[in-house]
């Protein structure tokens, strides 16, 4: 096995933020999925909308309320998840706004979007593990369960689950 397909040891601290990156991830096989089936780009846009008021918004706001407590500001990590999510933030903006909707704009936020849960799984949850004091990582991890709500994925229509009918 090489390093990236190793699993990794979550602190207890950090799992509901992991937890949550599940549901990201199914998001952009959604948006895969639709794209694949040739649902309506406007329902599509309409999720995407839903998915960054109703889960995505509060998980990002979380992440970077914890890495405040945890990190100095300049701190690289905490500046690439800032950066990130703030990229992230303005490609779901494009497709708000109403940008010219094509399917380029839904491929780069779901491609952004898994790279970026993949490199906080795979690189700045196990440095926050080794850097930060594990009694520190603990207090913010209970801190942040005060916090957090577990977010459901109810939309419809489920754009996602066939291929729309070409004549």
């Amino acid at each position: 096995m090489n390093e990236a397909t190793i699993p990794q040891k979550r602190d207890k601290s950090l799992v509901p933020l992991s937890r949550e990156h599940h549901f990201g991830l199914l998001f952009c096989w959604k948006l895969r999925q639709g794209l694949k089936n040739g649902a309506d780009l406007q329902v599509m846009r309409s999720y995407v909308n839903y998915f960054w008021n109703n889960i995505l918004k509060v998980h990002c706001e979380e992440e970077e309320w914890m890495l405040n407590r945890l990190l100095p500001k300049e701190d690289p990590m905490q500046l690439q998840l800032k950066e990130e999510h703030r990229l992230l933030k303005a490609m779901i903006d494009l497709i708000a706004e109403g940008s010219p909707m094509n399917k380029g704009l839904f491929k780069v936020l779901q491609q952004d979007l898994v790279n970026h849960i993949r490199w906080e799984e795979r690189q700045l949850f196990p440095y926050l593990q080794a850097v930060v004091n594990s009694n520190e990582l603990e207090t913010a991890g209970k801190l942040l369960e005060h916090r957090h709500a577990v977010q459901h994925d109810t939309f419809t229509p489920e754009f996602w689950a066939h291929s729309v009918n070409r004549v």
